[in-house]
C-alpha cells in the first residue's frame, strides 16, 4: 500500500501551482526540453512518449517532470494531453515550499519516482 494512498495533493497543488488548460492533442514538453517545472494532473490524462512510442498514460492525481526539475537535466520524455486536462504547474522554489509546508509530499514524489522506475525496467 503507498503511503500517500488516501492523501491527494491536487488541491494543495492548485493553491500552489499555476493552472493550466492543455487540449487534448497538445503537447505539454518535448523530449530534451529544459525543464523549469513539473506538473500534477488535476483533472484528464497525459501521455507520456519516447520516440513516439506511448510507454505510459498517467491520469489525475499523478505527477509528471519532477524528475528534470530536481536534477536540472532534459526532459527524458515528450508529455501530450490525451484528453482534455488542467494541470498546476509547479517551479522549483514552489515545490519547495510544498515539500516544507505538506512534508507528505515528500511521501508523493518518492511514490512517484518508484512508479517511474518499475514503469522503465518493465519496459526493458
Amino acid at each position: 500500500m503507498s503511503m500517500t494512498a488516501d492523501v491527494d495533493f491536487r488541491d494543495f497543488a492548485r493553491s500552489v501551482g499555476t493552472v493550466v488548460h492543455y487540449a487534448a492533442g497538445d503537447t505539454i514538453f518535448r523530449e530534451g526540453d529544459a525543464a523549469g517545472v513539473m506538473y500534477v494532473i488535476l483533472s484528464g490524462s497525459v501521455d507520456l512518449t519516447k520516440q513516439t512510442k506511448v510507454i505510459e498514460t498517467i491520469h489525475a492525481g499523478d505527477a509528471l517532470g519532477f524528475v528534470s526539475l530536481l536534477d536540472g537535466h532534459p526532459r527524458g520524455v515528450t508529455a501530450r494531453a490525451s484528453e482534455d486536462c488542467d494541470l498546476a504547474l509547479i517551479d522549483r522554489k514552489k515545490f519547495r515550499y510544498m515539500v516544507e509546508e505538506m512534508p507528505n509530499f515528500v511521501w508523493f514524489v518518492m511514490n512517484e519516482m518508484v512508479h517511474q522506475l518499475r514503469t522503465a525496467s518493465a519496459a526493458i
